[in-house]
């Protein structure tokens, strides 16, 4: 078993019914991680995939470790679809990295983006999350619709919830571990609007947080309802006040 205290990073990718992208996406990571000097791990959360996911995951890493010398990935299944944001809050759990980055599964953000955010976590900033609506960040192909209900959520969050961050949505965010592992466990809400629960307790349990501009590409398969969704987000971001009402600050 790995030493916890000499793991560096752990990557946390949630997935759902993502058989047509996961293995181009661990190949990318894993390349990615091995050309790197430090110690680093992979945990996939399968949130009750009825595809293939899962196995090609198991295929990947077995691939990886005979032919590349390649860690194989931890495999977490979760026994029904409960949300993406559970997937992401129980992968942060289950890291043992210094600091841990949770990504898409698509690479919408290409894990190389990854070398911005480390200097921010060693100079002692707790969450770092990438933004798509800085003047630096570099945009492809983003979907007009997208961008309306970017910018009307975004708007929504601002005034009911956190203030002064640009994109709370961006699938791409790294955490000391113990700020993420900290702010998972204090998790209420699991569905799309889970980042704007991980920011606004992040912001509550006294946490610093720092956007950074990212490299950003639309990637086609998104399982994202504009109408469905956008409804479900908006009656959350309303619950956060609501169900957080009597937390107080906990940093560590």
């Amino acid at each position: 078993m790995t030493d916890q205290t000499d793991m560096y990073l752990s990557v946390v990718i949630p997935a759902y019914n993502e058989q047509e992208r996961i293995a181009d996406t661990l190949y990318t990571v894993k390349d990615y991680l091995s050309a790197q000097p430090y110690k680093s791990e992979i945990i996939v959360v399968d949130d009750g995939s009825r595809d293939w996911t899962t196995e090609i995951v198991k295929t990947i890493d077995l691939y990886g470790k005979e032919m590349k010398d390649q860690n194989v990935s931890t495999i977490m299944e979760n026994v029904k679809n409960v949300g993406k944001g559970f997937s992401v809050a129980r992968g942060i759990i289950k890291a043992q990295g210094k600091y841990v980055l949770f990504s898409d599964a698509d690479l919408s953000t290409p894990i190389s983006e990854l070398e911005k955010f480390l200097p921010e976590l060693e100079n002692g900033v707790d969450v770092v999350i990438g933004s798509r609506r800085l003047k630096e960040s570099e945009i492809e192909k983003k979907p007009f619709y997208r961008d309306l209900m970017s910018s009307t959520f975004n708007a929504v969050v601002s005034l009911f919830a956190i203030s002064g961050i640009r994109d709370t949505q961006c699938g791409f965010k790294a955490f000391r571990r113990e700020a993420g592992q900290d702010i998972a466990h204090h998790q209420k809400l699991f569905g799309f609007s889970f980042d704007v629960e991980q920011l606004y307790l992040a912001r509550k349990l006294g946490y610093s947080i720092k956007e950074i501009p990212v490299k950003w590409h639309h990637m086609e398969g998104s399982t994202v309802s504009p109408i469905r969704d956008a409804i479900k987000m908006f009656a959350d971001v309303m619950r956060i006040r609501l169900v957080h009402r009597g937390l107080t600050q906990q940093k560590q």
